[in-house]
Protein backbone atom coordinates (compact mmCIF):
# COMPACT_ATOMS: atom_id res chain seq x y z
CA UNK A 1 0.00 0.00 0.00
CA UNK A 2 1.41 3.47 -1.02
CA UNK A 3 0.27 6.06 2.09
CA UNK A 4 0.77 9.45 1.74
CA UNK A 5 0.98 12.09 4.34
CA UNK A 6 -1.39 14.28 3.21
CA UNK A 7 -4.17 14.58 0.62
CA UNK A 8 -2.99 17.52 -1.31
CA UNK A 9 -2.07 15.03 -4.25
CA UNK A 10 -3.95 14.77 -7.32
CA UNK A 11 -4.68 11.99 -9.81
CA UNK A 12 -2.65 13.43 -12.88
CA UNK A 13 0.63 11.34 -11.06
CA UNK A 14 1.74 8.71 -13.07
CA UNK A 15 1.50 4.99 -12.48
CA UNK A 16 5.30 4.35 -13.17
CA UNK A 17 5.83 7.22 -10.58
CA UNK A 18 4.08 5.53 -7.72
CA UNK A 19 5.19 1.79 -8.49
CA UNK A 20 8.61 3.55 -7.69
CA UNK A 21 8.08 3.71 -3.89
CA UNK A 22 7.14 -0.25 -4.13
CA UNK A 23 10.31 -2.16 -4.37
CA UNK A 24 11.27 -4.50 -7.46
CA UNK A 25 10.57 -7.90 -5.93
CA UNK A 26 6.60 -6.03 -4.86
CA UNK A 27 6.37 -4.93 -8.36
CA UNK A 28 7.07 -8.18 -10.10
CA UNK A 29 5.02 -10.19 -7.36
CA UNK A 30 2.24 -7.46 -8.37
CA UNK A 31 2.37 -8.45 -12.35
CA UNK A 32 2.72 -12.28 -11.65
CA UNK A 33 -0.69 -12.23 -9.10
CA UNK A 34 -2.18 -10.52 -12.32
CA UNK A 35 -0.51 -13.01 -14.73
CA UNK A 36 1.54 -10.24 -16.46
CA UNK A 37 4.97 -10.61 -17.61
CA UNK A 38 7.95 -8.39 -17.03
CA UNK A 39 11.37 -9.43 -17.01
CA UNK A 40 12.88 -9.10 -13.78
CA UNK A 41 16.51 -8.56 -15.45
CA UNK A 42 15.62 -4.74 -15.93
CA UNK A 43 16.87 -1.87 -13.39
CA UNK A 44 14.23 -1.04 -11.14
CA UNK A 45 13.08 2.46 -12.87
CA UNK A 46 12.33 0.13 -16.53
CA UNK A 47 10.51 -2.26 -14.38
CA UNK A 48 8.22 0.27 -13.47
CA UNK A 49 7.68 1.39 -16.74
CA UNK A 50 6.99 -1.42 -18.15
CA UNK A 51 4.39 -2.87 -15.16
CA UNK A 52 2.42 0.09 -15.66
CA UNK A 53 2.28 -0.20 -19.20
CA UNK A 54 1.07 -3.83 -18.88
CA UNK A 55 -1.21 -2.91 -15.95
CA UNK A 56 -2.64 -0.12 -18.30
CA UNK A 57 -3.00 -2.03 -21.33
CA UNK A 58 -4.54 -4.71 -19.55
CA UNK A 59 -7.41 -3.55 -17.63
CA UNK A 60 -8.72 -7.21 -17.82
CA UNK A 61 -6.24 -8.54 -15.66
CA UNK A 62 -7.02 -6.21 -12.59
CA UNK A 63 -10.53 -6.18 -12.94
CA UNK A 64 -10.66 -9.75 -12.88
CA UNK A 65 -8.61 -10.19 -9.80
CA UNK A 66 -11.31 -8.06 -7.89
CA UNK A 67 -14.17 -9.30 -5.56
CA UNK A 68 -17.62 -7.88 -6.21
CA UNK A 69 -16.97 -4.99 -3.55
CA UNK A 70 -13.55 -4.00 -5.05
CA UNK A 71 -15.17 -3.30 -8.23
CA UNK A 72 -17.52 -1.87 -6.80
CA UNK A 73 -15.27 0.80 -5.53
CA UNK A 74 -13.69 1.29 -8.83
CA UNK A 75 -16.93 2.19 -10.10
CA UNK A 76 -17.24 4.90 -7.39
CA UNK A 77 -13.96 5.87 -8.81
CA UNK A 78 -14.17 6.33 -12.08
CA UNK A 79 -18.03 8.46 -11.05
CA UNK A 80 -16.11 10.39 -9.05
CA UNK A 81 -13.60 11.72 -11.59
CA UNK A 82 -10.20 13.43 -11.47
CA UNK A 83 -8.99 14.61 -8.12
CA UNK A 84 -11.46 13.01 -6.20
CA UNK A 85 -10.54 10.97 -2.95
CA UNK A 86 -13.02 8.24 -1.81
CA UNK A 87 -13.54 7.68 2.13
CA UNK A 88 -13.61 4.52 3.38
CA UNK A 89 -13.63 2.84 6.68
CA UNK A 90 -9.97 1.52 7.71
CA UNK A 91 -10.48 -2.19 7.63
CA UNK A 92 -7.58 -4.96 8.77
CA UNK A 93 -6.84 -6.21 5.62
CA UNK A 94 -5.85 -4.12 2.46
CA UNK A 95 -8.15 -3.92 -0.84
CA UNK A 96 -5.95 -5.48 -3.85
CA UNK A 97 -5.88 -1.77 -5.59
CA UNK A 98 -3.77 -0.81 -2.03
CA UNK A 99 -2.12 -4.26 -2.19
CA UNK A 100 -1.26 -3.50 -6.15
CA UNK A 101 -0.39 0.02 -5.58
CA UNK A 102 -2.92 0.97 -8.10
CA UNK A 103 -3.99 4.05 -5.46
CA UNK A 104 -2.82 6.12 -3.25
CA UNK A 105 -3.72 6.46 0.54
CA UNK A 106 -4.10 8.59 3.04
CA UNK A 107 -4.45 7.11 6.49
CA UNK A 108 -6.49 9.02 8.98
CA UNK A 109 -6.50 7.64 11.90
CA UNK A 110 -8.46 10.13 14.43
CA UNK A 111 -11.63 9.33 12.00
CA UNK A 112 -10.68 5.54 11.72
CA UNK A 113 -10.63 6.48 7.90
CA UNK A 114 -8.63 5.55 4.25
CA UNK A 115 -8.90 8.54 1.90
CA UNK A 116 -7.88 6.91 -1.49
CA UNK A 117 -6.78 8.79 -4.46
CA UNK A 118 -7.00 6.90 -7.99
CA UNK A 119 -4.75 8.16 -11.11
CA UNK A 120 -6.17 9.43 -13.91
CA UNK A 121 -4.53 6.93 -15.90
CA UNK A 122 -5.37 3.88 -14.03
CA UNK A 123 -9.14 4.85 -13.70
CA UNK A 124 -9.39 5.53 -17.54
CA UNK A 125 -8.15 2.37 -18.38
CA UNK A 126 -10.41 0.46 -15.86
CA UNK A 127 -13.24 2.03 -16.80
CA UNK A 128 -13.44 0.93 -20.05
CA UNK A 129 -13.99 -2.72 -19.33
CA UNK A 130 -15.59 -2.43 -16.00
CA UNK A 131 -19.14 -2.42 -17.36
CA UNK A 132 -18.86 -5.47 -18.47
CA UNK A 133 -17.03 -7.24 -15.81
CA UNK A 134 -19.31 -5.64 -13.38
CA UNK A 135 -23.05 -7.00 -15.27
CA UNK A 136 -21.15 -10.65 -14.99
CA UNK A 137 -20.16 -10.47 -11.40
CA UNK A 138 -23.73 -9.39 -10.67
CA UNK A 139 -25.13 -12.12 -12.95
CA UNK A 140 -22.67 -14.66 -11.64
CA UNK A 141 -21.52 -13.65 -8.23
CA UNK A 142 -17.70 -13.50 -9.01
CA UNK A 143 -15.38 -11.89 -12.24
CA UNK A 144 -14.53 -14.21 -15.02
CA UNK A 145 -10.78 -15.08 -14.27
CA UNK A 146 -8.46 -13.56 -16.86
CA UNK A 147 -7.32 -16.66 -18.31
CA UNK A 148 -11.12 -17.22 -19.08
CA UNK A 149 -11.09 -14.06 -21.14
CA UNK A 150 -8.10 -14.77 -23.19
CA UNK A 151 -9.44 -18.43 -23.71
CA UNK A 152 -13.04 -16.39 -25.27
CA UNK A 153 -10.76 -14.31 -27.14
CA UNK A 154 -8.45 -16.92 -28.88
CA UNK A 155 -11.70 -18.53 -29.40
CA UNK A 156 -13.53 -15.59 -31.15
CA UNK A 157 -10.34 -15.18 -33.47
CA UNK A 158 -10.52 -18.98 -34.43
CA UNK A 159 -13.74 -18.76 -35.70
CA UNK A 160 -12.66 -15.67 -37.79
CA UNK A 161 -10.57 -17.33 -39.58
CA UNK A 162 -13.07 -19.82 -40.57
Amino acid sequence: MITIKHTDFTSDISLASMLMVCTKENMLDTCKKLGLYVSPNLRKEETARRIAQEILDNPLAVLCSLSKSELQLVDEFVKAGPNQYLTKKMRKTQYKLQKYALILTFEDFAANEWKMLMPDCVRESLSNSLPTILSITEKTGKAPSYKEFQMLAFLNSLEGCK
